[in-house]
């Protein structure tokens, strides 16, 4: 990195980063106890219709967008798109009501999905997926997808929502689910923002058990991995999670894990890895490929938030001291490190961008192409750890079980033929192999392409902006958002139409 990080943030970005989640946590607590946002959730939609009907007067020809900033999200994309927008407010991020007897959570779009979770915990409930890193956003996550461990039993993210309610580029408020409004309820998902503002979402809940049962399943030869994780995800039962972790082409831990109760439990087998001092999630499971296979409980919260601290396996880039067992003892507790605030320094200081050989990336591809996907991977980026996860994407198709392969780190490989060629060839890769890219990544794909890759999409979302007044003058497309060469091309026609 030209900073070194780590000299930078402890002083810093840590405490800073440990005191904004502790403040904004209490902040979102006292206004759920107060029911402040069930109250006031009318007038702040109110707000966001009020907006959209002065873009309607004084826009201008701009399209619109949230005024959220761009060190805000998970993307590593460079989103100066918004500066030459109409950017409106939505401010939204509450919960709303937790149903039992629906067993339905209603929520606005900017809570996080950690402070969600804590709060369905507390109430004895959970999410059926919950994505690990705690500051990912509900609308992020219902419109640009989300996955877990999980996601082979009950699909990504959005597949969890039973209504929408949004703002749509006419300034009304409407409402979609199976019943009324189908086709924007089918839609929403995947859309980028670009159909209206969600300014709600109804999703499922499930009753909460505090354990989960992990068996830890060590593979020392790629194709006994694919193997595994095979077998693991197709199970009839005990199964309710399944992911692996990668260390080379050629080793890996997969984990299955069912959810059980507290009378189920073996006492003298729980690790509470959620301590603040235990060793990081990545770094222990890699143990048991010496170790050999092993079964162990851990509390459900712990479960889920494994991934937090680590950031999977970045967080050495900017602590890497961290990881180390007095760095546990003495500073554990203080961590995860909050990525926004991280995100900012980094488009501060750094413009907003990693070296060349820095890849964030996953490609989602059909399970039974991912022994290739791995190779190829091993080819062009050397890159470990690897993430894994299987998911059903269509449960009405026969062969629906896809791979999330995620790839995360510096490429250290001599012959890394630079992040841009290498994605351009890992976007053909995935082509070929009829799999889909994360919309939260980079993309470097043609118009053509992207059109190819999420054409069993694209008819019902081109219907629906066509049908929404004013939609197409309103929102970018899709493609506009994500891809690099979208969002020059947009730049591009504004520059010539205001010349």
């Amino acid at each position: 990195m030209a900073i070194n990080w780590a000299s930078f943030v402890c002083p810093f970005l840590l405490p800073v980063s440990f005191i904004w989640d502790l403040l904004s946590l209490w902040n979102l607590k006292i206004r759920f106890w107060r029911s402040s946002g069930t109250s006031t959730h009318r007038d702040r939609v109110n707000n966001v219709q009020e907006q959209v009907k002065e873009w309607q007067v004084s826009g201008k020809g701009r399209k619109m967008c949230t005024a959220r900033p761009s060190w805000m999200s998970i993307s590593q994309q460079k989103l100066g798109y918004k500066d030459r927008m109409y950017r409106v407010r939505v401010d939204l991020q509450d919960i709303l009501e937790i149903d039992g007897k629906e067993m339905t959570v209603t929520v606005e779009p900017a809570v996080t999905i950690g402070f969600l979770n804590r709060v369905l915990v507390n109430s004895g409930y959970t999410l059926p997926i919950v994505p690990e890193l705690d500051t990912l956003t509900i609308g992020g996550l219902v419109m640009g997808g989300g996955i877990e461990s999980t996601s082979h039993k009950y699909g990504l993210f959005h597949q969890l929502c039973v209504e929408f309610e949004m703002v749509t580029a006419d300034g009304e408020c409407v409402t979609a689910s199976q019943e009324t409004n189908q086709d924007l309820f089918k839609a929403v998902p995947m859309s980028y923002g670009t159909l209206g503002f969600l300014t709600s979402t109804k999703l499922r809940i499930l009753k909460y058990k505090p354990f989960i049962k992990i068996d830890y399943l060590p593979t020392h030869r790629l194709e006994e991995t694919i193997e595994v994780l095979e077998r693991e995800t197709k199970k009839a039962q005990g199964n309710d999670s399944v992911e692996g972790i990668a260390y080379s082409k050629d080793k890996a831990v997969i984990m299955t894990g069912t959810f059980v109760d507290e009378d189920q439990i073996e006492t003298d087998k729980i690790n509470n890895m959620g301590l603040w001092y235990k060793p990081w999630f990545y770094q222990y499971v890699e143990l048991f490929l010496m170790k050999g296979p092993m079964t162990e409980y851990v509390p459900t919260l712990a479960f889920h938030q494994r991934h937090n601290k680590p950031t999977f396996w970045l967080s050495h880039i900017w602590l890497p001291w961290a990881s180390n067992p007095l760095a546990r003892l003495l500073t554990g507790w203080i961590l995860p490190m909050n990525q926004q605030l991280l995100q900012l320094v980094k488009e501060t200081f750094l413009g907003g961008d990693f070296e060349d050989n820095f890849v964030l990336q996953d490609f989602i591809l059909p399970l039974k192409h991912i022994k290739k996907a791995i190779e190829f991977n091993h080819e062009v980026t050397g890159i470990y750890p690897l993430w894994m996860v299987p998911a059903t994407l269509d449960p009405k198709e026969d062969d629906n079980i896809f791979v999330d392969l995620g790839v995360y780190g510096f490429s250290k490989i001599p012959n890394f033929a630079g992040r841009d060629k290498t994605l351009r060839m890992f976007e053909k890769f995935t082509l070929d192999h009829n799999g889909y890219q994360a919309l939260y990544a980079e993309t470097l794909m043609s118009h053509e392409e992207f059109c190819q890759m999420f054409a069993k999409y694209r008819e019902q979302y081109q219907l629906v902006r066509k049908s929404i007044p004013f939609c197409e003058e309103a929102f970018p497309e899709t493609y506009e958002k994500v891809s690099r060469t979208g969002r020059e091309a947009t730049k591009n026609k504004s520059d010539k139409k205001h010349a």
